[in-house]
C-alpha cells in the first residue's frame, strides 16, 4: 500500500465538490496538465457528492505512470472526517480531495498542491505523517523538482 495525500478543510468550512472539481480543472489548464474525471455521484437534490479525477503532465495513453488519481468529496461524506492528536489546534478536518499513491510523482503532486493552496489558502495538505503543509510551507520549498519534499516535516526543513 502506498502513501496518499489529502487536501483538508476545517469541518464545516470545506468547498463544494463541484467547485473543487472546477478548480482542479482550471489548475490543469493553467499548469498545462492533462485532466479527466469520471464516476460522478450525485445526491437526490442533484448535488455532486463524489468524483474521480485523473491528472498527468503527459498524455494519459502515452505514460500511465505519470497519472495522479484523486477522489473529490462533498461535505458531509461518510468516513471523511479526521482529527489528529498531534494537531495543537484540535480541529476536525474534512478530507475533501484524496489522492491514491503518488510514488514517483511527488513533483507533480507538489505542482498541484501549490496551485490548490493558492486558491484555498486556509486549507492544508496532509500526507499521512504528523504534520501539515500550508501554503507558506509549500512556497518555501525552493526546488520544484525535489521529489522528497513530502516526506519531510516542513517545521524542521524550513
Amino acid at each position: 500500500m502506498g502513501t496518499s495525500s489529502f487536501l483538508l478543510f476545517k469541518t464545516g468550512e470545506s468547498i463544494s465538490a463541484k467547485e473543487l472539481l472546477n478548480s482542479i480543472h482550471n489548475v490543469c489548464v493553467q499548469e498545462n496538465l492533462f485532466f479527466d474525471s469520471d464516476e460522478d455521484t450525485y445526491n437526490n437534490e442533484g448535488i455532486l457528492k463524489y468524483a474521480r479525477v485523473y491528472i498527468s503532465d503527459a498524455p494519459f495513453r502515452e505514460n500511465y505512470s505519470r497519472t495522479l488519481c484523486f477522489s473529490v468529496y462533498d461535505e458531509p461524506y461518510e468516513y471523511q472526517i479526521v482529527s489528529f492528536e498531534w494537531d495543537d489546534a484540535g480541529h476536525e478536518y474534512f478530507k475533501a480531495v484524496v489522492s491514491d499513491d503518488f510514488y514517483d510523482n511527488e513533483d507533480l503532486l507538489l505542482q498541484l498542491s501549490r496551485a490548490m493552496l493558492k486558491i484555498y489558502p486556509d486549507s492544508k495538505i496532509w500526507i499521512e505523517e504528523e504534520w501539515f503543509y500550508t501554503l507558506d510551507d509549500i512556497e518555501k520549498i525552493a526546488d520544484m523538482s525535489h521529489n522528497d519534499w513530502c516526506y519531510k516535516n516542513p517545521e524542521i526543513t524550513n
